[in-house]
């Protein structure tokens, strides 16, 4: 038997668990309109990915300079793209492990512009397939390049956004990349026509859909779309407007920057609408896509998670724009590591994508570089990338791989050091993956994210919940996330976490309350649900008549976190911390499952194996391996019958519990990642 005989991995748990029903934001007739539409089954193949050139030469030409860390006026450019399309390459990634591509496809140039490129796709997902390697295709959904884009589309002009001044809307400066509106109509269906193109000719096993968040756009579409929105969902505008008819409403002026808290009613429900329309829109494409092919894999990059404002700013929220997906690329600064005592992680975005029904392909950016799209240059980065997205549920891979080093069209990937490490993470998470299929979270602690609080309160809110997050990551705790939109997700936790949520909806209450009736403890952070949904200030204390012995409050103080950046999140750990998660593991009393004691520095995740096994899984985020760990169990964990150690660099070790205290067990050093399973104890 090979040294590396088993990994707990819990990623295709979380990619088949889609949620049969995904809880509308705000109305009944949403959640209607979702489940009439089945999202579809998610792919049960253990994945493993590889960025491989996501733009066509075209717009490395059209843009110059240096396009996603790739130099386009190096000698090698060309030899490099030649090569991306090599059956040698794709051997070789093969060969490592990789079986699913990202690739160029559809840029905004136009079905006609791009053909020539879209034939060369095809032939890599000939020779991909040829080698067990699945290709997604490159969907560019926020820009056209209006000057070939007009040959094929000459009306086109009129599908594009509209500023306050009806001007066209741009991708950032790109002055010639105008936005499309994705209330659009003809827009639309040349997304769905480049779909089918995508999956029919060009033989592709899904798309990568970028870009695809949504701008405020002041169209006469989008205009009216409101004014639609507005009726269907208050009929009698008067009980909430104190006006007799929406007719001459007009969309809220945009505000720069991003407003902390949000009282204008007209606005609420504006953010409302566009993160409403965002998600109908994807839903119109995805099923699309399933129509044609049931099995596609999709994959979108709607800029999240990065800034507090998304909603706002961006129309993107997870429950709402991410509920069709299979997968969602994290694409932000949150490189792992430790740095000046701030853990940079994707936890966060892994722990929305299981709540949601995703899973998130982490395309993360070294923070230092001087174009600020750095790639990891050590073995130890490639180590941590891969453990993370193993350990929390995403799918490992390498966004580092195939990009251009030069001279002519060397790779990251022909640095021996960074491929052997690539290729021995891999390794080691492709153990005995068959075995954990039905791998389930453990349910110690949940933490809430309501849509009103984050989005219309969110100065408020947002740092109060990340320094509780941080806290709970960085005090050993394994949790998991619950928004508002699914509150049926609540069962079976023993804590419950609101952080400074100060808007609840009467229904998140109602939910939080019976949960707590039924055994759980509830751990109020601050203020929550002082006021309802829409900011109205409640008569009394949803809380009070609660139990006392399962209520803890706390401080706000104690998860007051200096949170800094946006694409990059650079939370500190707040002062009182540790008084936070003390209160915390005093809540879960005699129910909690496992909490990892003697680091601050490893973060862990714990799943549930249907054979009545624990797979804890520990990821160390420090530059130096981590000693003097131990495993505090849970009454219904103590004394297991084996207690088996995993790691990529050594041996399979047998641990034993502390005989002294046998809920204690020592580990050994965790270099980058460690899996320890655990039987269960003989039934007495």
């Amino acid at each position: 038997m090979r040294r590396r005989q088993f990994l707990a991995s819990t990623t295709i748990a979380l990619l088949s668990a889609k949620q049969a029903a995904v809880r509308s934001l705000h109305a009944a007739e949403a959640l209607a309109n979702a489940a009439a539409s089945p999202v579809g089954p998610a792919t049960v193949e253990p994945l493993y990915w590889s960025w491989w050139g996501w733009e066509p030469p075209d717009h490395y030409r059209r843009t110059g300079g240096v396009v996603g860390a790739i130099d386009v006026d190096a000698p090698g450019f060309l030899a490099w793209y030649d090569r991306l399309h090599s059956e040698d390459l794709v051997r070789t990634m093969a060969d490592l492990g990789i079986n699913l591509a990202v690739t160029h496809f559809f840029k905004g140039f136009g079905l006609k512009h791009e053909y020539p490129q879209q034939q060369r796709t095809a032939s890599l997902v000939r020779l991909a397939h040829r080698h067990g390697v699945k290709v997604l295709g490159y969907c560019q959904s926020r820009s056209l390049y209006y000057e070939s884009f007009l040959d094929e589309q000459p009306q086109a002009e009129h599908w594009i956004q509209r500023d306050e001044n009806g001007q066209p809307k741009t991708w950032g400066a790109a002055y010639f990349r105008w936005a499309p509106c994705i209330e659009c109509r003809q827009f639309r269906d040349y997304m769905k026509r480049a779909i089918t193109v995508g999956l029919k000719d060009v033989g592709l096993d899904g798309f990568q859909f970028d870009n695809d968040y949504a701008q405020p756009c002041y169209c006469p579409r989008c205009q009216q779309a409101f004014r639609d929105w507005l009726t269907q969902h208050y009929p009698s505008p008067r009980d909430r407007y104190g006006l007799a008819t929406f007719d001459h409403v007009r969309q809220p002026p945009t505000r720069k920057p991003s407003p902390g808290t949000i009282d204008d009613p007209l606005v609420q429900d504006w953010v409302r609408y566009r993160c409403d329309s965002l998600g109908r829109y994807l839903r119109e494409l995805t099923d699309h896509a399933r129509s044609i092919r049931p099995d596609v894999i999709l994959l979108n990059n709607p800029g999240h998670p990065r800034a507090f404002d998304e909603p706002y700013r961006i129309s993107v929220w997870p429950p709402t724009t991410e509920q069709t997906m299979t997968l969602m690329f994290a694409e932000n600064r949150n490189f792992p590591g430790l740095e000046r005592d701030v853990l940079y992680s994707q936890i966060r975005a892994c722990k929305e994508a299981a709540a949601v029904g995703y899973r998130i392909v982490s395309t993360t950016w070294r923070r230092g570089s001087e174009t600020g799209l750095g790639l990891p240059q050590e073995p130890r980065e490639v180590a941590l990338q891969v453990a993370q997205s193993a350990a929390f549920g995403a799918v490992p891979g390498t966004n580092w791989a195939l990009r251009s080093v030069g001279p002519g069209d060397r790779m990251q990937i022909d640095r021996d050091d960074l491929r052997a490490t690539l290729g021995q993470y891999l390794d080691f998470v492709r153990q005995q993956q068959q075995h954990l299929a039905a791998a389930r979270p453990v349910r110690d602690v949940a933490v809430l994210h309501s849509f009103s609080s984050l989005t219309f309160d969110a100065s408020n809110t947002f740092r109060y919940l990340l320094g509780a997050e941080e806290s709970l990551i960085r005090g050993g705790f394994p949790w998991e996330i619950v928004f508002g939109d699914d509150l049926s997700r609540l069962d079976g936790f023993s804590v419950l976490v609101l952080a400074c949520h100060a808007l609840l909806s009467d229904d998140e209450c109602a939910a939080v309350r019976e949960r707590v009736k039924r055994g759980a403890a509830l751990v109020l952070i601050g203020p929550n649900g002082t006021r309802n949904e829409n900011g109205r200030i409640r008569n009394a204390d949803p809380w009070a008549d609660l139990p006392a012995e399962r209520t803890v409050r706390a401080d706000a103080a104690w998860a007051k976190a200096g949170v800094q950046g946006t694409s990059t999140h650079m939370v500190a750990l707040p002062k009182d911390w540790k008084r936070l998660t003390a209160a915390i593991h005093q809540a879960a009393a005699d129910r909690f499952t496992v909490r990892l004691q003697g680091s601050d520095s490893v973060a862990i995740a714990a799943y549930e194996l249907p054979d009545r096994r624990l797979a804890v899984h520990l990821v160390n985020y420090a530059p130096a391996p981590a000693a003097g760990l131990q495993l505090a169990l849970g009454p219904a964990w103590s004394r297991p019958r084996q207690v088996q150690c995993l790691r990529p660099e050594a041996p399979q070790q047998a641990l034993q519990a502390d005989s002294k205290s046998p809920s204690s067990i020592k580990l050994p050093d965790v270099d980058v990642y460690a899996v320890v399973i655990l039987s269960a104890p003989d039934a007495s």
